[in-house]
């Protein structure tokens, strides 16, 4: 679709922002890089909406701890603003409200697998109004597509859900412990789909402007413009303060491994110790062995492009991007040694387990697997 004149500045406006980090990046990079534990890591994802004053927070939440109100006045009123505006007045509502309010990252994957062939419904299936929603959405968000790729909108949500899970910690909703609780599951996301804060802040301006134009009706009113103007202000004060780093990133995998740290073995050589494979979760964290393996074309520089299911996973598990994870190919082979020898195979490769339990080429659907329950490895 043609962009008007407003998206396409908005388009000009992120990819000249993106392009100036990634050369101040490429200009300071002296090969280090700062690892963050996985509290700050949570904090700093939500940078931007953190930075914005709310009810209750005279400033900001900060990003040195964990924030509380200073005052029972500010703590009855953060707690209004969040009964108000979000519905949110508990932990159980919390969970609910924050992921109803903020998923504009499951919207973008649903078009995403349209664009590449395999949607995840029919839009034909929908009612008429729905999709007349749906095109608005899918076409605004294309002119986006260039900028995110797969990794989408996701930012935009993870830095929302948390700063919401931020004030309800603030004000006492919730416990610190339950506060770690719910915010493992978006800094998992975010650790798993990005790489450096550079592609997240990209990921939040594009989301910032998706997120506005779904708000105001899916009409694009000249709002736009002004909200990401904000936006990138107050990104753009996150990296020139150093709050956001270039040279930093979270590595913590977010899921109990069925195989633990002490027990990998160094099966494959040392020059591939940083190339990584994508992994059920039904192999990483329930301990079955691979049954099938298939090599796509790498989404970054460190993906090899191997894709590895235990084999019984169905429909609804496959199309939820949580249930993978992205780790060293080496401690996926530690799971199935078998695998090592087809991993020189080129990409389009495809294999999976016969009765006898061998691997054989194949031409099928990565959702076509063996019969009978998957086995555990070792």
């Amino acid at each position: 679709m043609s962009m008007s004149p407003q998206m396409e500045s908005i388009v000009e406006q992120i990819s000249q922002f993106k392009l100036a980090l990634a050369t101040r990046q490429a200009e300071e990079d002296d090969g280090s890089r700062e690892i963050l534990d996985s509290d700050t890591f949570c904090l700093l994802l939500s940078g931007l909406p953190s930075f914005r004053r709310l009810p209750g927070v005279p400033e900001h939440m900060g990003f040195d701890g964990l924030y509380r109100c200073d005052s029972p006045e500010h703590t009855a009123e953060l707690k209004s603003y969040l009964e108000d505006v979000f519905g949110i007045h508990d932990a159980d509502t919390l969970q609910t409200q924050k992921t109803e309010f903020f998923h504009i990252g499951s919207e973008y994957y649903d078009f995403a697998c349209e664009w590449d062939g395999h949607p995840n419904f029919q839009p034909e299936d929908l009612d008429e109004e729905e999709l007349q929603y749906y095109i608005a959405s899918r076409d605004f968000a294309s002119q986006l597509r260039d900028l995110v790729g797969t990794q989408g909108f996701q930012a935009w949500d993870v830095g929302e859900r948390i700063m919401l899970t931020r004030a309800a910690l603030a004000c006492g909703l919730i416990d610190e412990q339950t506060f770690r609780d719910l915010v493992v599951k978006d800094a998992r996301i975010a650790s798993l789909m990005f790489t450096n804060f550079i592609d997240y802040a990209v990921s939040a301006l594009c989301g910032c402007v998706y997120y506005m134009f779904v708000t105001m009706e899916r009409v694009e009113d000249e709002g736009l413009s002004g909200f990401l103007d904000i936006n990138m202000k107050i990104i753009s004060n996150l990296f020139e303060t150093g709050i956001w780093d270039l040279n930093s990133w979270c590595d913590t995998n977010y899921k109990q491994l069925a195989i633990r740290e002490d027990q990998v073995q160094q099966l494959l050589p040392e020059t591939m110790e940083s190339v990584t494979g994508v992994a059920s979760d039904r192999i990483l964290c329930d301990g079955f062995r691979v049954a099938v393996m298939f090599r796509e074309a790498p989404k970054i520089q460190s993906d090899s492009g191997w894709r590895f299911l235990a084999g019984d996973e169905d429909e609804a598990f496959l199309a939820n991007p949580e249930n993978f994870g992205a780790f060293p190919l080496n401690l996926i082979a530690n799971y199935s040694p078998d695998i090592i020898p087809f991993l020189e195979s080129p990409v389009g490769a495809f294999f999976l387990r016969d009765e006898e339990g061998n691997f054989i080429t194949a031409n099928n659907s990565p959702v076509s697997t063996p019969s009978g329950d998957p086995i555990a490895y070792g």
